[in-house]
C-alpha cells in the first residue's frame, strides 16, 4: 500500500478589511513532528470563512465570506450586495497542491457554513448574513408613508454536485423569516449528523438551533425542529460525536459547551452544560468562543476562547457522552479563531488570527495538550483543514467537516 501524506489548508479571513496576503495557504505536514512547511498560496483576495473536505472526490470547498464580490461591484458600480461565493479545488494526490475547479454564487451574504450530505450528491451552505440595511418606503397616500429598513435575506442553500465536484444551480433555498427592524438570522454553521439523517444549523442572532431533514428525492430541505438556546448566548458551532447519539454546541457569548442527545427524526434534547473556564478564572465580556473540535477517537473535545486566548479540553464520558473539563491552556498568541486536528489525533493546529500564526500543539494520550514550540506565519488565519491523502477503502468514506 502506498504511504500516506498529510497536508494542511489554512484560510486568511478579515472583516471588513482583508490582510495584504490573504487567500488560501497550503502546507505539507510532517506526520512525526507536526511541523508545517508552506508549499503554495491560492486566490489572493479570497476571504476564507470555512473549509470543507469532500474525501470521496478529493475536493476542497471554500466559502468566500463576503457580502459583495469584486465582480458584482464592477458590474454595478460601487453598489454593495450580491452575496459571497463557493470555490471548489481539486487536491493533487502527489503534492497536496490545489487546482481550481470553479466558483459559484452562494446565494446569500457572508457564507459561513458548509456541509455535505451522506450521499455526497448535495452541498448545504449557511450564511452569517450582512447586518447592512437598505432604506425602503412603504405605504401610500391614503394610509400614509413610512420609512422601513430592510436587511439581506438570511438563507440556507441546497446545491446539487456532479461527479467532478461542480455545483449546479440551487435546487432549494430556505429563506429565514425576518421583518422590519429585527436583524436577520446569523447562520454561523451547518453540520450533518453522524448517521447522515439530519442537519443542525446554529443561528447566532436568534439564539436557536435549527434541524433539517434533507429529502434527496425531492431535492429539498425541511425544517424539523427549532430549539431555543439561552438569550444572548449565540450558538456558534456544532460537532457530532462519532459513536454516541450526542452532539456538542459552543456559544460565542456564553462560556459554555452544551451536550445534546438526538433521534434520527431531528428531535434534540439538552443533557448537560459545562463551563469552558476553570473555577479560578473569571469570565466577562472578553470571553468569545470560536472553534469546536472532537478528537478523532471521540474521547476528547476542544474549544477555543478568544479574548482570554485559551483552549479548553474536555474528556468525553465513554457511556453517556457527557463532558468534563480537564484542561484550560493559556495560548502564546492573540485571538484563537480556528483549529483542526491531524487525522491520527496526534496534533492540534490552532490559528491565532491577530498574532498571524498557526501554532502546533501535541495531543498526548490522555488528550491533554503540550506546546511543541512550532509555529508558522499566516496573515489573519482562520478556517483550517488537515487532510490525510491515504488510500481510501471502497465505498463512500468519512465526511470531514472543517469549518
Amino acid at each position: 500500500m502506498a504511504s500516506s501524506s498529510t497536508y494542511a489548508y489554512v484560510g486568511s479571513f478579515s472583516m471588513p478589511n482583508p490582510p495584504e496576503h490573504e487567500g488560501l495557504h497550503v502546507f505539507r505536514v510532517d506526520e512525526k513532528s507536526g511541523v508545517l512547511t508552506p508549499i503554495a498560496k491560492h486566490v489572493r483576495g479570497l476571504n476564507v470563512g470555512t473549509i470543507f473536505h469532500d474525501s470521496k472526490r478529493g475536493v476542497l470547498y471554500v466559502a468566500d465570506e463576503v457580502a459583495s464580490t469584486t465582480e458584482f461591484r464592477q458590474q454595478y458600480g460601487s453598489a454593495g450586495g450580491g452575496g459571497g461565493r463557493i470555490y471548489a479545488f481539486s487536491i493533487h494526490s502527489a503534492t497536496g497542491d490545489l487546482t481550481r475547479i470553479g466558483q459559484w454564487p452562494s446565494y446569500g451574504t457572508q457564507p459561513a457554513g458548509i456541509a455535505l450530505d451522506a450521499s455526497g450528491n448535495f452541498l448545504i451552505v449557511s450564511h452569517f448574513t450582512s447586518r447592512a440595511t437598505t432604506t425602503t418606503i412603504v405605504g401610500d397616500s391614503r394610509l400614509g408613508y413610512r420609512v422601513e429598513p430592510r436587511y439581506d435575506d438570511a438563507t440556507t442553500v441546497l446545491f446539487p454536485i456532479d461527479e467532478a465536484g461542480n455545483l449546479s444551480d440551487p435546487c432549494d433555498i430556505h429563506v429565514h423569516p425576518a421583518s422590519g427592524l429585527t436583524p436577520p438570522s446569523c447562520l454561523h454553521s451547518v453540520t450533518l449528523s453522524r448517521e447522515g439523517s439530519f442537519l443542525v444549523e446554529c443561528d447566532m442572532n436568534k439564539d436557536q438551533l435549527i434541524t433539517y431533514e434533507l429529502d434527496c428525492k425531492a431535492q429539498s430541505l425541511h425544517v424539523q425542529s427549532i430549539h431555543k438556546t439561552p438569550p444572548g448566548s449565540g450558538p456558534r458551532y456544532c460537532a457530532f460525536h462519532p459513536t454516541h447519539s450526542v452532539f456538542y454546541v459552543n456559544y460565542e457569548h456564553q462560556p459554555t459547551v452544551e451536550s445534546f442527545s438526538y433521534s434520527n427524526g431531528g428531535v434534540i434534547q439538552s443533557i448537560g452544560t459545562v463551563d469552558v473556564l476553570p473555577d479560578n478564572f473569571e469570565g466577562g465580556p472578553g470571553v468569545l468562543l470560536s472553534d469546536l473540535r472532537i478528537h478523532p477517537s471521540g474521547r476528547y473535545v476542544y474549544t477555543l476562547v478568544r479574548g482570554h486566548n485559551l483552549v479548553s479540553v474536555f474528556a468525553v464520558n465513554d457511556t453517556t457522552g457527557h463532558l468534563r473539563l480537564v484542561q484550560s491552556v493559556l495560548l502564546k498568541g492573540i485571538s484563537p479563531k480556528g483549529c483542526a486536528s491531524s487525522a491520527d489525533g496526534k496534533f492540534l493546529y490552532i490559528a491565532m488570527s491577530v498574532s498571524n500564526e498557526v501554532q502546533v500543539w501535541k495531543i498526548n494520550d490522555d488528550g491533554l495538550l503540550t506546546l511543541t514550540g512550532q509555529t508558522v506565519t499566516v496573515p489573519r488565519p482562520s478556517a483550517m483543514a488537515v487532510v490525510n491523502l491515504c488510500p481510501q477503502p471502497a465505498g463512500y468514506p468519512e465526511l470531514l467537516n472543517v469549518e
